[in-house]
């Protein structure tokens, strides 16, 4: 049984057993990691199965130089992909529901006057967008399946309901539902209350 083994598959396990370690809280040896110099992640971060964070330096000729923060208390379930050609930051306390998704650039260049991507270039060979930010405020719970998308400030106290694409900032205190995200609640500190809008 030990001749089987690939000496690759040995060093990456080795590998996460050792990011588990650094990260001082724990992630799953299923998870990928991908230029973790370029991430800062705070104290007690945990996290599900097939955890894929990624900082991306370079892509078909363009360089990035990519920051992924994750502060303090973080929490994610399984299958939760962050990805970063600019920056990414999650705040302190934050809560993932599965198969969450969170990324600062696209495959192409979809607006604005000039310089749009064509449609006949196959998507994986079109230029990566490089000039948003994500920001996803202290105390927010992404549901599961949630999309955050490059341009997004997600404010404090937040809530993105179950399967939400959220292109658009969300305030602070908010519960925001759908395709695109939409403000349905926010709270009323004066009564204590969640209302609707």
């Amino acid at each position: 049984m030990w001749q089987r083994l690939n000496p690759h598959y040995i060093l990456n396990k080795m590998y996460y057993l050792y990011m588990f370690h650094q990260l001082r809280g724990g992630i799953d040896i299923s998870s990928r990691i991908r230029g973790r110099r370029y991430m800062q992640i705070g104290k007690n971060f945990g996290s599900g199965k097939h955890l894929w964070l990624e900082a991306v330096t370079s892509y078909r000729g363009q360089t990035f130089h990519p920051t992924i923060v994750i502060k303090d208390d973080v929490s994610m379930s399984d299958f939760n992909h962050i990805g970063a050609v600019n920056y990414v930051e999650i705040g302190n306390h934050v809560l993932f529901g599965s198969k969450c998704y969170v990324t600062d650039h696209n495959h192409g260049i979809y607006s604005g006057e000039n310089g749009q991507s064509d449609p006949d270039i196959p998507p994986t060979e079109r230029l990566l967008t490089f000039d948003k930010k994500v920001i996803i405020g202290d105390n927010v719970w992404l549901g599961d399946n949630v999309t955050v998308l490059p341009g997004v400030t997600i404010g404090k106290g937040s809530i993105i309901g179950s399967n939400a694409i959220v292109s658009k900032s969300i305030p602070p205190y908010s519960i925001a539902v759908g395709i695109p995200a939409r403000v349905i609640k926010q709270w009323n500190p004066e009564d204590q209350r969640w209302k609707f809008i």
